[in-house]
């Protein structure tokens, strides 16, 4: 039996401020804090950052690609999913620069 989990995240869901905005302009560190939140919620899943087959990466601005990319590497290094990033006018919060997507299946 396989399980689908799929989840969306972005940095203010750990890290912002009273006024609901992000703490941390810095693309590398909201990219961090992202991955981090995907981890701790695919573990509590029963699932883990191995387990993804899908992710689409949301930036407020294309040329963040060098600094993402390698973040990505990093964290997908032993699944390699299917990904892709795309480039959007804005984010939901104030501040945030990404957004991800992931689909993982687990199986039990």
């Amino acid at each position: 039996m396989e399980i689908l989990i799929s989840y969306s995240f972005q940095a203010f869901r750990r890290q912002k401020n009273d006024n609901d905005e992000i703490i941390t302009s810095d693309i590398a560190e909201q990219t961090e804090l992202v991955f981090g939140e995907i981890e701790r919620v695919l573990e509590q899943a029963g699932a883990s950052l191995d387990d993804v087959v899908k992710a689409v990466i949301y930036l407020t601005d294309m040329n963040d690609f060098s600094v993402v990319s390698p973040i990505r590497d990093k964290y997908f290094k032993k699944s390699v999913p299917v990904s892709t990033m795309i480039e959007v006018n804005g984010m939901t919060r104030k501040g945030a620069k990404i957004e991800i997507e992931v689909t993982a299946i687990k199986k039990k």
